[in-house]
């Protein structure tokens, strides 16, 4: 190799000394290879310079000459090509640390870190060796041994208080090793390479597992029963010996051997155990979707979710689990609208849509459908749909809403499954949180938790109450969240920016939920859920009707013909009053009673009215008039009369007063007192008592409505009169 040599001016600076030292040792001879080259400018001694070779000069100062070259190469562009020369085999340097090509992470961590406490070392004696001579020549001062400098190196070393940063790399290390390293780096012309451990280099990640080993292996881990790892090893030693296949490995090594082979086989090792959805769950490359490309309302993805609390059933009013179906929108990460139900189907699903699009002010762009039953119902995907399936018209191709569906079994595809994992923070709060999974549920519901059973609180909401409460959470916890798919937004402020003017809820009506079969009309209207809904629209109608409404909006129903395509009426929740109005006095109470009493009188005279202008004469004939000849009764029949009469009597009213029934026909005789009363004349005494008397009674108890509507036409009658 070519030898390196130095200028005058690099080597004062790696021998830290000063120019005229340098000369004085080049005329002593202390340099043992010296040349002269000629400077083109002339200058130096007779137009010369001197130039010593690397080789000539101690470690130390070789040492710094290489990690000189090694820390300007770590500069970019650093370029002083008249003090140094490129070593060919010097090691580059990148970034803070040492790297040489070819060597792990960790060799190169322990090579620079050998290198530093060499280099320090060679000094130490270098040190030691110009002291020696200087003691030597002017015979002053002890002796200095170089032996006995590089001990005590080492022994300060080793105390870890020295070199605290190599130490803790490097350990405690010899005096010997120290000397080997030396030679190695000043072999190597101090390439950092050198000093690398060479430990477990040739035998890394090699294993003396045969082909037949690892055929046996394979066969048993490769099944889809998804055996144990043990259980392979074992198998597969068993099936060897019986073949009289030797194996020389040991099941330890077989248990490595089979796992390196998973890591660098992960696809054939996943698809073959677990098969085709864990391959596209874990090992296949993933699509990353930009949603920061959407606007509020452009895309609602759609999905169900069964919730882990109890909610009462409205149809059985057993608790169950219910199905939470939400609009979710991508864009902003909110709930635009959702459904709780007990059974998936298409009416639920449209009731949930029109909730989202009240509650987003606009028409959606795109919906993205789950794959269920309900979801992939042809009323979807036809135009027009299948009306029989769906009883509606237009559905959403009547909104303009386009409908896509998410691959099968592909949860990834539907970014509002994150949001249900995000929402079991809430179901967690609810006294009847029921798990959601076996080993999640609460201690109430395993055995033997007498205790906890006793101390559980049993409430359980309704579907409405339900509804409030994930409102609640919705509202007040998670949208007013920072969430990091919005780069810290909340997805509050992000919807509320995003939505839109408002629609026309009259234009949604047939996204309501529908009723399956027809409902009958009775007198007060059509039952639903055990609450009738009445309008006047419905007074004398009979015939079997369809109904559609909103679960979690009970507030009103809209009527529809059986084959629902007429609209019929919005009807609301008759309304309950006390059964005794009169005997609270409070003013709601007998106001309601008012109301009705109004109502059915009016319904009462528009029949009247009706059938006024519908009477006609059955024939064109005219009767003559004629008095009927008065008729004589028969003695039987006075006698009859006069019985009647005498079982009938009454006694004195003074006798009467406070008893708690009266004959039923008294009743008559009170409701001629009202009309007297009411036409302004004045009753006896007599006649208050039997009044009082009869207040009551239970037949005035039961007859107490009509008596009050009675008393009041007769009052505004009298009224009208005066």
């Amino acid at each position: 190799m070519s030898e390196t040599w130095l200028g005058l001016k690099l080597v004062t600076d790696i021998e830290d000394c000063s120019k005229k030292t340098i000369r004085r040792r080049i005329r002593s001879g202390y340099y043992t290879n010296v040349q002269y080259v000629s400077l083109p400018n002339g200058g130096g001694k007779n137009g010369t310079q001197p130039e010593i070779a690397l080789s000539c000069l101690s470690e130390a100062a070789q040492a710094a000459y290489y990690k000189r070259i090694q820390a300007q190469s770590a500069r970019p562009g650093a370029d002083d090509t008249k003090n140094q020369s490129s070593v060919a085999g010097a090691p580059t340097i990148l970034g803070a640390g040492i790297v040489c090509p070819g060597l792990a992470d960790w060799q190169n961590e322990i090579a620079a870190a050998r290198y530093d406490l060499v280099s320090d070392y060679i000094k130490v004696k270098e040190q030691a060796k110009k002291l020696k001579k200087s003691r030597a020549r002017t015979k002053r001062g002890p002796k200095v041994s170089l032996c006995r400098a590089a001990k005590d190196f080492v022994a300060a070393y080793n105390t870890g208080v020295t070199h605290p940063d190599l130490y803790a790399i490097l350990d405690k290390v010899s005096k010997k090793t120290i000397e080997n390293w030396a030679l190695k780096l000043k072999r190597s012309k101090f390439d950092l390479a050198a000093l690398a451990p060479k430990y477990g280099q040739h035998v890394k990640g090699r294993r003396k597992v045969t082909d037949a080993e690892m055929e046996h292996l394979l066969k048993f881990a490769l099944s889809p029963n998804h055996l144990r790892i043990a259980q392979v090893v074992r198998f597969a030693k068993r099936v060897m010996d019986k073949e009289g296949v030797p194996s020389p490995s040991s099941e330890a090594t077989l248990r490595r051997a089979l796992l390196d082979w998973k890591e660098q086989n992960l696809d054939r090792w996943v698809f073959c155990r677990r098969g085709e959805k864990a391959l596209d769950d874990h090992v296949l490359p993933y699509i990353e979707r930009d949603a920061s490309q959407l606007e509020v309302g452009d895309v609602l993805v759609a999905d169900g979710h069964t919730l882990n609390f109890q909610v009462i059933n409205p149809f059985t009013g057993r608790p169950g689990r219910a199905t939470w179906l939400v609009f979710y929108d991508w864009s902003s990460r909110y709930p635009a609208g959702w459904y709780i139900m007990f059974a998936e189907n298409i009416q639920c699903i449209h009731a949930a849509l029109r909730r989202a699009v009240l509650n987003l002010g606009k028409t959606p762009k795109a919906v993205l459908l789950d794959n269920g039953k309900a979801f992939k119902a042809r009323v979807f995907t036809q135009s027009p749909p299948d009306l029989e399936q769906a009883g509606v018209r237009g559905l959403y191709a009547r909104l303009g809403i386009k409908t896509f569906f998410a691959w099968p079994y592909n949860a990834k595809a539907k970014p509002v499954e994150r949001f249900f994992g995000t929402a079991n923070e809430l179901e967690r709060l609810l006294p009847s949180y029921i798990g959601n999974s076996i080993p999640d549920k609460p201690a109430y519901l395993r055995r033997n938790e007498k205790l906890h059973k006793k101390l559980h609180n049993p409430y359980v909401p309704t579907i409405q109450q339900a509804d409030t409460i994930i409102r609640a959470w919705v509202d007040e916890e998670y949208s007013s969240r920072p969430h990091r798919g919005l780069n810290g937004a909340c997805p509050a402020d992000i919807w509320q920016a995003g939505k839109g003017p408002g629609v026309d809820a009259a234009g949604l009506q047939y996204l309501m939920m529908t009723m399956t079969e027809p409902k009958p009309v009775r007198r007060n209207g059509v039952n639903i859920l055990g609450i009738n809904y009445y309008d006047e629209a419905l007074y004398g109608y009979r015939k079997a009707v369809r109904v559609r409404y909103d679960m979690l909006d009970m507030e009103s129903v809209l009527i529809y013909t059986e084959d629902g395509t007429e609209f019929i009426c919005e009807a609301r929740p008759m309304q309950k009053v006390h059964p005794l109005a009169r005997l609270t006095g409070n003013p709601l109470d007998l106001e309601a009673v008012k109301q009705h009493i109004q109502t059915k009188r009016r319904l009462k005279r528009s029949t009247e009215a009706e059938a006024r202008q519908s009477a006609t004469e059955i024939g064109p004939w005219n009767f003559p008039e004629a008095s009927a000849p008065a008729q004589e009764l028969t003695r039987g029949e006075i006698e009859h009369i006069e019985q009647q009469a005498a079982r009938t009597k009454v006694v004195s009213l003074e006798e009467r007063r406070g008893e708690p029934d009266m004959p039923l026909w008294e009743g008559d005789a009170y409701e001629r007192l009202i009309q007297r009363r009411a036409g302004g004349e004045e009753l006896s005494r007599d006649e208050q008592i039997m009044m009082d008397a009869f207040e009551q009674t239970s037949q005035y108890a039961m007859l107490q409505e009509y008596y009050v509507e009675l008393e009041m036409s007769l009052a505004e009658q009298a009224q009208a009169e005066n």
